[in-house]
């Protein structure tokens, strides 16, 4: 996994997944789940719109196109070296996400941090990107820190970029899964019923390649868009995030996206003109 200049993440994502999640679905994914039996693999060259796995991408694709707004809670866990430290971290918060004409916005709030055993404590950073400008404001340090990751008369899809450097995909529709990922859809478990299952097998020459292996994805049966999203690295380290409890495409205050932090805060700006600009992108690790 590729090193980042903060501790982990943005999920800003994106999201939206069922309410009918249940909390024993949404809560704490131990360890990589075995790899089920394939019902079919996806080519991007050749699948069946008729097949069940066809059908299901085509609906993937379809509620990606519609949606327009959502605001979700988010846990997001990392689990370091498993198979020797098994260390964990777990962070709780809301994500919000808006798109309109004039382009997409994310927010992540985090508000507590776990760590390992030890008791959950407040912990509050809040992360923002507009397309252009990606930004951290620590409360705890009280520090803002704000990279630009594109230029502001070109801003960036915010799936397409947060996809790249944080595992959340699937917000994009299935034309991006079937280019980066040979996909297997795997029958539903037992707890799974209202959900579909598919691992992604990271591709030779997916972007992604030096980042993850595979990642385990989990599709709401009702609104077709990830509920979770389970991350294996490169270097063993898991990476889990479960979105819940969502409220779609209703209109959401622009207040929500706007930066409000103390004047007093230190502030870090770079931008694409500075070395470190557009490589200091949201970290993985939280």
């Amino acid at each position: 996994m590729k090193k980042r200049t903060w501790y982990s993440v943005i999920a800003l994502c994106a999201l939206s997944l069922s309410a009918a999640v249940s909390a024993e679905q949404a809560n704490t994914p131990a360890a990589v789940p075995e790899v089920a039996t394939a019902v079919q693999v996806a080519d991007p060259n050749a699948i069946d719109p008729a097949s069940p796995l066809g059908q299901l991408l085509e609906k993937i694709n379809h509620a990606a196109k519609e949606l327009k707004s959502c605001k979700a809670t988010v846990e997001y866990l990392f689990i370091h070296e498993p198979e020797l430290l098994d260390s964990r971290t777990l962070r709780r918060g809301t994500l919000l996400y808006q798109k309109t004409d004039k382009g997409s916005k994310m927010r992540l709030n985090f508000d507590t941090v776990k760590q390992d055993d030890v008791e959950e404590q407040k912990k509050q950073e809040q992360y923002f990107f507009d397309g252009v400008w990606l930004t951290k404001i620590d409360f705890t340090l009280r520090q803002i820190d704000q990279y630009q990751q594109a230029p502001v008369d070109k801003p960036v899809g915010v799936f397409d970029y947060i996809s790249h450097n944080f595992p959340i995909v699937g917000f994009s529709g299935a034309e991006t899964l079937q280019k980066q990922f040979v996909i297997t859809l795997v029958p539903p478990a037992k707890d799974e019923k209202k959900l579909h299952h598919l691992l992604l097998k990271v591709r030779p020459d997916s972007v992604y390649k030096d980042d993850y292996t595979q990642i385990d994805l989990w599709i709401d049966s009702e609104l077709y868009l990830p509920v979770r999203m389970l991350s294996v690295s490169t270097q063993g380290d898991i990476y889990d995030l479960v979105l819940s409890k969502p409220e779609l495409n209703k209109p959401l205050s622009e207040k929500l996206f706007v930066i409000d932090a103390p004047a007093d805060f230190s502030k870090n700006i770079k931008t694409l003109d500075d070395k470190d600009g557009k490589d200091s992108a949201w970290p993985q690790e939280l």
